[in-house]
């Protein structure tokens, strides 16, 4: 019988460490931007101050990528982990648009 009693015991414990750790994940806070994307401190890193906040964040964007010197709107979630960009706070980028009505300056061309 102290068997019995001990197994309930411990399948209650699992079950409330379980239901502890999954209350625990919450669902990522999206994160909204609009502004000019530039380039950068290092090689191949897109950066975007929010027109609205001022906040600098680290796109991190896949294919196909906005042009430096475009206006986008964003939407994403806070990367967790290390980037190589090492500026501004980190978004996986889930989607953007380009924003024609932002006057971003083109960047310039370099003379060779």
């Amino acid at each position: 019988m102290k068997k019995v009693a001990m197994m309930f015991v411990v399948m209650f414990a699992v079950g409330a460490a379980t239901n502890a750790v999954a209350g625990s994940q919450q669902k990522p806070k999206e994160i909204h931007g609009l502004g000019c994307v530039q380039a950068g401190v290092e090689m191949h890193c897109l950066v975007l101050r929010d027109l609205g906040s001022g906040v600098l964040y680290d796109l991190l964007v896949k294919e196909p990528r906005p042009a430096i010197g475009e206006g986008i709107e964003f939407t994403g979630v806070r990367h967790d982990g290390p980037t190589v960009c090492m500026q501004g706070i980190p978004v996986a980028v889930a989607s953007w648009s380009r924003k024609d009505s932002l006057k971003c300056g083109q960047p310039q061309k370099q003379k060779k």
